[in-house]
């Protein structure tokens, strides 16, 4: 696969020291390993080489592989979710967590300042926090599969809409994208939208946004 391709992957990705499964794609397996979610969503996602959709290690071995190829590895830390920093551990005060209605119960995770930490201890007033990545140090382990290699300028848009959670309709005419939604777009949202097709899928020339109720209106 080469940069800026899109693609369809289902993957088992687990904590190769325990084999524990921390993310995974393919129904089936979350079944036979007792940590199926009924509220998770399972099948293949989307990755596009190079938008950073996935992390480092695993875009590389990607990048080496063909439509239908499934394959095993390994990733070091490096090239996965970095090696562990002391600094990231910090010694907070109790009060802030009460002011804030948090009850810090060591081991569990906490949103601090609008980034993820996990309680360790609290002793004496204080709170020891890590803001390190939880997987952060980790090598891990990968099954991944290229279930399908999207080539149509539509469905590639329609697929980065979905990737976003943004369900809006689609048309292409040409090298121009028309997205159609029931209410108008906001402004920053359709600027987002614009960068990022303008960026992954260089044949769109033009992007124009339009509401169906509008487009009922010109059909008519």
């Amino acid at each position: 696969m080469n940069q800026g391709d899109f693609i369809k992957i289902d993957y088992v990705g687990r904590v190769a020291d325990t084999n524990e499964i921390f993310d995974l794609t393919v129904e089936s397996i979350a079944k036979k390993e007792n940590i199926y979610n009924e509220k998770q969503k399972y099948g293949p996602v989307l990755v596009v080489i190079g938008a950073g959709m996935v992390i480092s290690g695993v875009e590389k071995e990607l990048k080496k592989m063909k439509t239908g190829e499934e394959r095993e590895f390994t990733v070091k830390p490096e090239e996965a979710f970095g090696k562990r920093k002391p600094e990231l551990i910090k010694i907070l005060p109790l009060s802030g967590f009460l002011k804030n209605k948090i009850n810090p119960v060591p081991g569990i995770y906490v949103t601090i300042d609008g980034q993820q930490a996990k309680i360790q201890s609290v002793t004496s007033g204080r709170v020891r926090a890590d803001f390190n990545h939880p997987l952060a140090g980790k090598t891990l382990k990968y099954w991944v599969k290229i279930t399908k290699h999207i080539t149509d300028t539509k469905e590639k848009i329609e697929s980065l809409l979905k990737h976003y959670m943004l369900n809006y309709s689609v048309e292409v005419q040409g090298n121009k994208a028309i997205i159609i939604n029931k209410k108008e777009i906001p402004d920053p949202l359709q600027k987002f939208i614009k960068t990022m097709l303008s960026k992954w899928i260089p044949e769109i020339k033009t992007v124009e946004f339009e509401t169906k109720e509008n487009k009922t209106k010109e059909k008519l």
